[in-house]
């Protein structure tokens, strides 16, 4: 899906910049909301932004222990809370393209802000050579472990994923399902020894897949996984935009793992969260949310699975259409609801920030907008 992104004062048309996907979750068992229309394709454009600081550049990172702590899924989900994406960073064709580079000080501004959990979306790609055996680019390698790491060094826990991995996404050959297997294999050894708030999630929003493929993949990712991290915490979905509804069909990688953790992501409606065309807020829009996160503490307390929702959020405006702005009151509202609903019924959570129109953080002056106190509030609380 083709979105824009106004970065700063520059439009771009680019694949998936915004909320990462959109897809619906369905409502309470009604039907899933209407998936994004698609805009004409054009080509992203390079953003001019600062270039990381010289403490940017990639350092050596302390060596992996053998046998990291283990945690349980279940506590790691309870302090996880709320947190935030690192959107457009590194999910980019390069780093800087589409927001400015990443920087150890966002870092401690997710933390001090009240942040518990930050997500990385990584685009592997074009890192990563396209024959045997399909080396990652030992540079890139080195520059996620260096980000990876400030996180962890702030206390937040991390989810490190493969983002804008179309490639497979389109094609689901033998050939490409060696190329993935080969890029989380070199994932795993590198970051086998991290702490174990470090989480890997397999894939993000694999549209395209069918639900059969995508649960091939989760199953043969996870065993590769599971070769080098018995124990590190593994977060899947289910297929095309991952809503709540291919949770609850996809099957679960393997039942008698138990460092797995379901996940979904919702813009519920899309009308309203990702192209203001609508206003929320009555009874009916949080009968609709409320039946998302109910049917998600369905799914978990059935399986026996914790979940998180590693993508919520809301737009400032509509990049198709600029002139459709969501009404700020309805979208604080919204965000309030999301994090009221998830937290009540035990999920973690990590709002989609882009640092574009769904964003709160201000990366070039390191300011916050006004979401960033409804979304950290629960996370204060005893």
């Amino acid at each position: 899906m083709f979105k824009f992104y106004i970065y700063p004062m520059v439009l771009l048309a680019v694949l998936g910049l915004s909320a990462c996907g959109g897809g619906g979750s369905g409502s309470g068992g009604q039907g899933v909301t209407p998936q994004p229309s698609t805009a004409p394709t054009e080509t992203a454009q390079p953003v001019a932004s600062p270039s990381p600081s010289p403490s940017a550049s990639p350092e050596a990172s302390p060596s992996p222990t053998a046998n990291p702590e283990v945690l349980s899924r279940e506590k790691a989900v309870e302090e996880m809370g709320v947190g935030i994406n690192l959107g457009n960073t590194f999910d980019a064709p390069e780093e800087g393209a589409w927001a400015p580079a990443a920087e150890q000080f966002y870092f401690t501004a997710f933390k001090d802000a009240g942040f518990n959990n930050v997500r990385i979306p990584v685009t592997w790609d074009t890192h990563v050579a396209s024959t045997f055996p399909y080396q990652v680019d030992p540079a890139y390698m080195d520059r996620i472990e260096q980000v990876v790491d400030w996180a962890l060094a702030e206390g937040l826990y991390v989810i490190l994923n493969a983002h804008h991995e179309v490639w497979i996404q389109e094609n689901y050959s033998q050939a490409n399902q060696d190329r993935f297997d080969a890029i989380w294999r070199q994932i795993a050894e590198r970051f086998q020894g991290k702490s174990p708030r470090l989480l890997w999630e397999i894939l993000n929003e694999p549209v395209g897949m069918t639900a059969e493929e995508v649960d091939d993949l989760n199953a043969r990712i996870l065993g590769i996984m599971r070769e080098e991290s018995p124990t590190r915490l593994v977060i899947f979905s289910g297929n095309g935009f991952t809503p709540l509804d291919a949770l609850v069909a996809a099957k679960v990688p393997d039942v008698n793992d138990d460092y797995l953790i379901g996940n979904f992501h919702s813009y519920d409606p899309w009308p309203f969260a990702g192209q203001c065309t609508r206003r929320w807020g009555s009874e009916q829009d949080m009968a609709d949310l409320e039946g998302i996160y109910d049917r998600a503490k369905a799914w978990s307390d059935t399986n026996g699975i914790p979940v998180t929702i590693n993508e919520f959020g809301v737009a400032h405006n509509d990049f198709l259409n600029p002139e459709n702005v969501c009404n700020e009151e309805d979208r604080l509202n919204y965000l309030r609801a999301h994090v009221r609903l998830g937290i009540e019924r035990g999920l973690g959570m990590t709002f989609w920030d882009d640092a574009g129109s769904f964003g709160s953080y201000n990366r070039l002056d390191n300011t916050w907008g006004p979401e960033k106190d409804i979304l950290v509030a629960p996370n204060f609380l005893p």
